[in-house]
Protein backbone atom coordinates (compact mmCIF):
# COMPACT_ATOMS: atom_id res chain seq x y z
CA UNK A 1 0.00 0.00 0.00
CA UNK A 2 1.34 3.32 -1.14
CA UNK A 3 1.34 6.03 1.75
CA UNK A 4 1.12 9.54 -0.07
CA UNK A 5 -0.09 12.55 0.73
CA UNK A 6 -1.94 14.40 -2.04
CA UNK A 7 -0.66 17.99 -1.49
CA UNK A 8 2.88 16.83 -1.76
CA UNK A 9 4.57 19.74 -3.90
CA UNK A 10 4.57 19.71 -7.62
CA UNK A 11 7.66 21.19 -8.12
CA UNK A 12 10.69 19.69 -6.03
CA UNK A 13 14.00 21.08 -4.90
CA UNK A 14 16.10 17.95 -5.16
CA UNK A 15 15.91 14.38 -6.45
CA UNK A 16 18.52 11.63 -5.62
CA UNK A 17 18.84 8.14 -5.80
CA UNK A 18 19.35 6.14 -2.54
CA UNK A 19 21.84 3.08 -2.97
CA UNK A 20 19.07 0.77 -0.46
CA UNK A 21 15.52 -1.28 -0.76
CA UNK A 22 12.84 0.56 -0.03
CA UNK A 23 12.07 -0.94 2.88
CA UNK A 24 15.80 -0.04 4.21
CA UNK A 25 15.55 3.29 3.17
CA UNK A 26 12.82 3.93 4.93
CA UNK A 27 13.88 2.14 8.26
CA UNK A 28 16.53 3.77 8.20
CA UNK A 29 15.01 7.42 7.58
CA UNK A 30 12.45 6.59 10.39
CA UNK A 31 15.47 5.87 12.64
CA UNK A 32 16.47 9.15 12.83
CA UNK A 33 13.04 10.60 14.38
CA UNK A 34 14.15 12.55 17.57
CA UNK A 35 17.92 12.67 16.21
CA UNK A 36 20.09 14.95 17.70
CA UNK A 37 23.55 16.26 16.57
CA UNK A 38 25.98 18.82 16.40
CA UNK A 39 28.12 20.05 13.97
CA UNK A 40 30.80 23.95 13.63
CA UNK A 41 29.84 25.95 10.72
CA UNK A 42 32.28 28.82 11.04
CA UNK A 43 32.64 29.71 14.51
CA UNK A 44 29.53 28.80 15.73
CA UNK A 45 28.45 25.47 17.46
CA UNK A 46 25.06 23.95 15.27
CA UNK A 47 22.41 21.47 16.97
CA UNK A 48 20.28 20.24 14.69
CA UNK A 49 16.99 18.26 15.47
CA UNK A 50 15.01 16.06 13.21
CA UNK A 51 11.29 15.42 13.44
CA UNK A 52 10.25 13.01 10.86
CA UNK A 53 6.27 11.96 10.37
CA UNK A 54 4.86 9.71 7.61
CA UNK A 55 1.33 10.12 5.69
CA UNK A 56 -1.00 8.41 7.72
CA UNK A 57 -4.15 9.10 5.49
CA UNK A 58 -4.02 11.56 2.05
CA UNK A 59 -4.44 14.30 4.07
CA UNK A 60 -2.28 14.12 7.24
CA UNK A 61 1.11 12.85 8.46
CA UNK A 62 1.50 10.92 12.22
CA UNK A 63 4.31 9.13 14.06
CA UNK A 64 5.97 6.09 12.61
CA UNK A 65 4.84 3.35 14.47
CA UNK A 66 7.00 -0.25 14.21
CA UNK A 67 3.63 -1.15 12.50
CA UNK A 68 4.09 0.62 9.63
CA UNK A 69 8.05 -0.41 8.96
CA UNK A 70 7.65 -4.09 9.18
CA UNK A 71 8.25 -5.30 4.91
CA UNK A 72 5.19 -5.43 2.91
CA UNK A 73 3.03 -2.72 4.74
CA UNK A 74 3.84 -0.15 2.96
CA UNK A 75 4.83 -0.66 -0.82
CA UNK A 76 6.06 1.52 -3.68
CA UNK A 77 5.90 5.04 -2.40
CA UNK A 78 5.48 6.96 0.84
CA UNK A 79 6.53 10.63 1.93
CA UNK A 80 7.44 11.79 4.64
CA UNK A 81 7.60 15.15 6.38
CA UNK A 82 10.69 16.30 8.31
CA UNK A 83 11.02 19.09 10.15
CA UNK A 84 14.65 20.48 11.15
CA UNK A 85 15.14 22.95 13.99
CA UNK A 86 18.36 24.49 13.71
CA UNK A 87 19.69 26.29 16.99
CA UNK A 88 23.22 28.27 17.59
CA UNK A 89 24.68 27.07 21.04
CA UNK A 90 25.81 30.26 21.79
CA UNK A 91 27.29 32.02 24.83
CA UNK A 92 23.72 33.88 26.04
CA UNK A 93 21.70 30.42 25.32
CA UNK A 94 20.20 28.64 22.57
CA UNK A 95 19.24 30.78 19.29
CA UNK A 96 16.89 29.56 16.93
CA UNK A 97 18.56 29.90 13.22
CA UNK A 98 16.44 27.71 11.02
CA UNK A 99 13.33 25.65 11.22
CA UNK A 100 12.03 24.43 8.36
CA UNK A 101 9.74 21.54 7.22
CA UNK A 102 10.68 19.64 3.95
CA UNK A 103 8.71 16.96 2.48
CA UNK A 104 10.36 13.69 0.75
CA UNK A 105 8.80 11.02 -1.63
CA UNK A 106 10.45 7.78 -1.37
CA UNK A 107 9.66 5.59 -4.60
CA UNK A 108 10.74 2.07 -4.85
CA UNK A 109 12.86 1.33 -8.03
CA UNK A 110 13.89 -2.89 -6.75
CA UNK A 111 17.23 -1.98 -5.83
CA UNK A 112 17.39 1.66 -5.00
CA UNK A 113 15.14 3.86 -3.61
CA UNK A 114 14.71 7.19 -5.59
CA UNK A 115 13.65 10.36 -3.22
CA UNK A 116 11.96 13.55 -4.23
CA UNK A 117 12.95 16.79 -1.57
CA UNK A 118 10.59 19.73 -1.43
CA UNK A 119 10.53 22.24 1.18
CA UNK A 120 7.81 24.28 2.15
CA UNK A 121 8.11 28.16 1.67
CA UNK A 122 10.66 30.13 0.33
CA UNK A 123 12.52 31.90 3.90
CA UNK A 124 15.93 31.67 4.67
CA UNK A 125 17.83 28.62 6.69
CA UNK A 126 17.99 24.98 5.24
CA UNK A 127 17.70 23.99 1.68
CA UNK A 128 16.96 21.04 -0.21
CA UNK A 129 21.14 20.00 -0.39
CA UNK A 130 21.36 20.58 3.33
CA UNK A 131 18.42 17.79 3.73
CA UNK A 132 20.35 15.20 1.09
CA UNK A 133 23.29 16.08 3.33
CA UNK A 134 21.57 15.37 6.62
CA UNK A 135 20.11 12.11 4.77
CA UNK A 136 23.20 10.80 3.49
CA UNK A 137 25.67 12.37 6.67
CA UNK A 138 23.54 11.11 9.15
CA UNK A 139 25.20 8.11 10.86
CA UNK A 140 27.40 6.53 7.96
Amino acid sequence: MRRIYYRFPQRVDLSFAMGMPFNETLKYIASLDNEESTKTTGKELVKVKLKIRIAVDRATFGTITPDVLRPGVITEAADLQVSVLALALRVGGKVPIANDIFYLRLTDQVSRTDIDIAKEGHGEGLDALDMKNILLGARK
